[in-house]
Order: structure tokens, then C-alpha cells, then sequence
């Protein structure tokens, strides 16, 4: 009996591509990131400050934080509908329903990318903003982005994730490095380099897009619409999917666009830095997000909870050591990577901003796969619910401890709103499907990590001894975690 229980669970690991899913679609996806992570290190730790001003640097992450929340307005939703309905699809059926979705997006980022260049000047005006120049490039960004979502999301269902994230991490990142170069040796100037920011946007946008199309090898149909019924259901969807994704991206632009209402463009530079330290273990959480939302889609549709639940804890296991990870190897080395930054007096406010955004990634991430499980099954609307809840959470958060506490206010808002958030979607999980993440590893994990890192603080100086026994005693707790958790995780 016991060996028929170890076959079936087995079996249903392959059968489900848990393996497969962690092993080449995460992995790969991971290591492209990674790639990116050191050309974003590059970037933004050294050449960007070098650069450029810091409202410029301001204003380059508001044009780049707005394109994203426009971009996921702009999409209505295709993206999304495409990953929870793909599978249902076969033959003809799936060729007429990839091109009645390629065709909206393509029509929506043509206007979309045409409407704010046009427009660019009255826009900058009824904002009253004075960058209708930076506006003029938002439109080519905002197509850029909406091309690269459907292109991604398709590629994903066909477990072909590595190709699109290496064209956005490394592409991107290598043109925007060289032209910064030219930048700081006065080749090029701010306004030049917003424009090939733009371009390469575009460009690894529809390149995405064309290397899906052909991964696929569906040929495109001539767009029609779906049956009454399903087109009805498609419809629900894809409204609720809009409205998901622009919370979705408010998550990620809230506090962009609060710190330059309540504070200054210039603020804004300083906080991009500290979020990009702070979040930059996101190059594993992207991979993982993308790799799982089909697999999820397709089990919910077959019914098959087992599998969910068990993909569901093991991400939690996974991802809260990554996270952990990373607080560990940053915040008792900030000093030191701080002073690699050009002109470090400038960003002494962001230290603690590190600190505050990466506790809040430590946080989700001990949850795991939630949202992704949540929002391609069943429950996709009650999430939708949870984080409209959490929008107007740290909305309100932010209006409060910004002016209050500057730029640790952002920081607190977000470590404050993560945690209810969270909370709130393994409560209702687990009343509804009585599954819950964690385990015994998580707890672990946490005995390991606290007095590693509380041991690494204390180390932690100016000298080179203090950051070789600083190191020394962080090598070790990892090393004795790997030990103890890796054939549990």
C-alpha cells in the first residue's frame, strides 16, 4: 500500500510538471534574470548615479512605473483570458483564439502608443507636469510593455519563459547601459537616452511577441467572434483580469507616484535606488509567478486540489528561503554597497528603505504562490477583492506615513500592507480549500536565519576584518540551512 501511495504521488508530480516547472521554466527564467539583476546592478547601483541627476533619475522611473500601470489598463485583461482559457482551446478553436486576442492588443497598443505622443503636450499641461518630452516617450513605452505582457503570457504556455526574460533583462538592460555610458561622457544627452529607452522598449516588445506567435506555430485567423455563450464567460474574465492587473501594477507604481506627488521627482531618484536593492530578489519571484500561472490554470480546470496544495506549499518553502537569502547577504553589507555608489552622501536616506523593502518581500514570499493560485481558479474574483483591499491600503498608508516619515513611510506602508494582504488569502484558502503553506520548514528557516543575522550585525564595521567575519558567519548559517532544509524543500 505504502508503495502504491510513493507511485501515485510520484506520478502525479510528473504528470503535473512540478519537477519539470521548478527545473527548467523557474531555473532557466532565474538564470537569465540573474544576468539581468548584475547589468540592473551595473546600472543602477553605479552608472545610473553617474549619469544622471537625481531628478532625472526621477523621472525616468515615472515614466518607466506609469508605462507599467497604463500598459495593464491598456491590455484589458487579454493576457490574463489567454492563460486561463488557453487549454480549453484545440486545433482551429485555438488558432481563432489567439488571433482575436493578438489582434485587440496590437489595435489597443497602436492607439494607445499614437494617442500619447499626439497628445503629449495638453497631457503634461492637465497633469501639470513639465516633461511633455518624457510624456512623448511614454507612449512608445506603454505599447513596448503591452506587446512584451501578451508575448510573455503566451510564451508561458508553452513552458517557454527564458527567451522573453532574457530579451527584457539582458536586452534591454545592456542598450540602456551602453547609451548611459555615452551619456556620462557627455555623448549623449538625458532626453537622447529617454528616446532609446523607449525604442528598445518597442523593439524587445515585438520581438517577444513574434518569437511566441512562431513558438506557438498557430497561424493567426482573421479575428471573429466566439461562440455567444463563451464569449460571455471570456467577457467576465477579461473585465475582472483589467481590473486585477491594475491593481496588480498599482502595487507596483503606488508609491512612485505618491512619493512625487507628496515629496519631489528628485525623492523619487533616491527611493528608485533603495526599491531596486531592496526588490531586486524579484528576479526569482518573476520566473516563478510566470512558470506556475498556466500550471495552476490548467489543475484548476482538471479539479485536481492535491496537486495545487502541493505546489502551493513547496513555493512557500522556496521562496521564503530566497528571500531570506537575500535580507541576509544585503543588510548587514549596506554600508559597503552603498559606498559603491557614485556620490553616496546623496541616497543616505535610502538605507532603510532597503531594510523596509526587502522585510516586506521576506513577507510575501512566506506565502508563496496565493496570488497565482487564487487568480487562475475559482476564486479569481474574491482576489480580486483582496487586492483592491490592498491598494486602498497602502494608498492611504502612504498618505499618512509619507508625510510623516519621508521615504521609511513608503517603506512602512508597504511592509504593513503585505502582511494583512497575505494573511487575509491564506485565511480565506484555507477555509475554502483547507489548504495552508507552511510547514515545519518555514519555522526552520526562521531559527536559522534570526541569529545569523543578528550575529552578522553586530559583526558588522567599516573594516576589512569586520566584513570578512561579517561574511564568514553568513557563508556558515547558510551553509548549515542548506543542510537541514534541502531535502525538505
Amino acid at each position: 500500500m505504502r508503495r502504491c501511495t510513493g507511485l501515485l504521488y510520484q506520478r502525479t508530480i510528473i504528470d503535473y510538471g512540478i519537477v519539470s516547472v521548478f527545473k527548467r521554466q523557474i531555473i532557466k527564467g532565474s538564470l537569465s534574470n540573474f544576468l539581468g539583476i548584475g547589468l540592473g546592478v551595473l546600472n543602477n547601483i553605479w552608472l545610473f548615479p553617474l549619469a544622471f541627476t537625481l531628478e532625472e533619475l526621477g523621472i525616468y522611473r515615472w515614466v518607466e512605473r506609469t508605462a507599467v500601470l497604463i500598459a495593464a489598463i491598456a491590455l484589458l485583461g487579454m493576457h490574463r483570458t489567454y492563460v486561463r482559457y488557453q487549454s480549453q482551446f484545440q486545433g482551429e478553436e485555438a488558432s481563432q483564439f489567439l488571433s482575436n486576442i493578438v489582434v485587440i492588443v496590437a489595435a489597443v497598443a497602436g492607439v494607445s502608443g499614437i494617442g500619447f505622443s499626439l497628445f503629449a503636450g495638453r497631457l503634461a499641461s492637465l497633469l501639470d507636469v513639465p516633461i511633455a518630452d518624457e510624456i512623448f516617450i511614454l507612449g512608445a513605452v506603454i505599447a513596448g510593455s503591452m506587446t512584451y505582457t501578451l508575448g510573455l503570457s503566451i510564451a508561458s504556455s508553452a513552458k517557454r519563459i527564458s527567451v522573453p526574460f532574457f530579451m527584457k533583462n539582458v536586452g534591454i538592460r545592456l542598450a540602456l547601459l551602453i547609451s548611459a555610458y555615452l551619456v556620462s561622457k557627455d555623448q549623449l544627452d538625458f532626453s537622447f537616452w529617454m528616446r532609446i529607452f523607449a525604442l528598445v522598449h518597442v523593439c524587445v516588445g515585438l520581438g517577444v511577441l513574434a518569437y511566441s506567435l512562431l513558438l506557438k506555430g498557430i497561424p493567426l485567423r482573421k479575428p471573429k467572434p466566439l461562440n455567444k455563450g463563451l464569449g460571455q464567460e471570456l467577457a467576465t474574465f477579461a473585465g475582472s483580469g483589467v481590473i486585477m492587473a491594475v491593481m496588480t501594477m498599482s502595487l507596483a507604481t503606488i508609491d512612485s507616484q505618491m512619493i512625487v506627488s507628496l515629496m519631489s521627482y528628485e525623492a523619487l531618484g533616491i527611493y528608485s535606488i533603495a526599491f531596486f536593492i531592496g526588490s531586486f530578489v524579484d528576479g526569482i519571484r518573476r520566473p516563478v509567478s510566470q512558470a506556475l500561472s498556466p500550471q495552476f490554470a490548467n489543475l484548476w480546470n482538471e479539479g485536481n486540489t492535491d496537486a495545487i496544495a502541493k505546489m502551493y506549499g513547496r513555493t512557500s518553502r522556496v521562496l521564503m528561503a530566497v528571500a531570506l537569502v537575500s535580507f541576509l547577504l544585503i543588510v548587514p553589507n549596506i554600508e559597503i554597497i552603498f559606498s559603491m555608489i557614485p556620490h553616496p552622501e546623496r541616497f543616505e536616506d535610502a538605507k532603510s528603505v532597503v531594510v523596509l523593502v526587502l522585510f516586506s518581500r521576506v513577507i510575501d514570499y512566506s506565502f508563496g504562490s496565493n496570488g497565482e493560485l487564487l487568480s487562475n481558479g475559482p476564486y479569481f474574483k474574491w482576489n480580486l477583492l483582496a487586492i483592491s483591499g490592498l491598494v486602498a491600503l497602502l494608498i492611504g498608508l502612504n498618505y499618512v506615513l509619507i508625510p510623516k516619515h519621508g521615504l521609511d513611510g513608503a517603506g512602512y506602508a508597504l511592509v504593513i500592507s503585505y502582511a494583512v494582504f497575505n494573511s487575509a488569502k491564506a485565511v480565506y484558502l484555507y477555509l475554502k480549500e483547507n489548504m495552508q503553506p507552511f510547514s515545519t520548514v518555514q519555522l526552520r528557516l526562521v531559527c536559522i536565519a534570526l541569529p545569523t543575522f543578528l550575529l552578522a550585525k553586530k559583526l558588522s564595521g567599516p573594516s576589512t576584518m569586520d566584513f570578512i567575519l561579517t561574511n564568514a558567519v553568513i557563508v556558515i548559517g547558510l551553509v548549515v540551512g542548506f543542510i537541514l532544509v534541502r531535502k525538505r524543500i
